[in-house]
């Protein structure tokens, strides 16, 4: 098949990518990379500039990620807004279930918990916001997964063999496919021992439609009370609380 290729455009998203391994992208450094004239390189960045893309340092030295870009890379799923928004329906999860719950997002192959409220047993997980973990071997990651195509999940997950987290985590990546294809049919999403010895977990969305503000919310509990029946009956009391909050807090199983 033949290659086509829009100069101008390659050229821009070449800088793009430049600018995604530096805090400070110069002319000449661009120039130099791309093997083009310094007048060449200079017009592509006051291009971007225009878009918003890249902006003037500080100390006019160079280009830095401009404001589109930036929030092009900010994940809404973090911002103090959206946990705001959200921090209500963890709330009421946590008090009908008395189970620890939490929020994440999907980061690269990696999920990343946002908020959360613990449990009101005295043996439980203890919270994990902040916490990032491979996202194929975590309740939250799977669910997110499942919304991407082969071609994204593949990108992320390059290798067939995946790494291994909990005594039953899924190790390959076939095997990892087939079971977010079950998630994706389910609209929920659960991990037996595959996060870390003795936890179990189940995952349901809660807020997004897109692969930029997709967040699930988690229930991790000990296997001791955690067993396949009282997992299915917390989704079922947590997708009905979910569905209950209206307006920006309102989620859909409809990814």
């Amino acid at each position: 098949m033949e290659k086509y290729t829009v100069q101008s455009l390659d050229l821009g998203l070449r800088i793009l990518q430049l600018m995604g391994a530096a805090d400070v992208l110069t002319v000449r450094s661009a120039a130099t990379s791309l093997g083009i004239s310094t007048s060449a390189a200079h017009r592509a960045l006051r291009t971007l500039e225009d878009r918003g893309f890249v902006s003037i340092s500080s100390n006019s030295r160079g280009y830095v990620p401009g404001p589109y870009l930036m929030g092009m890379l900010m994940t809404p799923g973090i911002q103090p807004k959206t946990k705001f928004k959200l921090r209500p329906v963890i709330q009421a999860v946590r008090e009908q279930t008395g189970e620890s719950v939490h929020s994440a997002v999907l980061l690269g192959n990696q999920v990343l918990v946002v908020d959360g409220r613990r449990s009101s047993h005295p043996k439980d997980i203890g919270l994990r916001i902040g916490m990032t973990a491979p996202a194929h071997a975590m309740a939250a990651g799977k669910l997110l997964l499942a919304q991407l195509d082969q071609a994204q999940l593949r990108a992320i997950l390059p290798n067939q063999t995946l790494p291994r987290r909990g005594p039953k985590t899924i190790t390959n990546r076939d095997e990892l496919e087939a079971e977010l294809h079950r998630v994706r049919a389910g609209g929920v999403a659960f991990t037996i021992q595959e996060s870390e010895t003795g936890i179990n977990s189940l995952a349901l969305p809660l807020a997004g439609s897109n692969w930029r503000d997709r967040i699930a919310l988690v229930i991790s509990l000990p296997i001791s009370r955690g067993k396949a029946s009282r997992l299915r009956e917390l989704a079922g009391i947590s997708e009905s609380i979910i569905s209950s909050f209206g307006g920006e807090q309102a989620v859909t199983n409809k990814w």
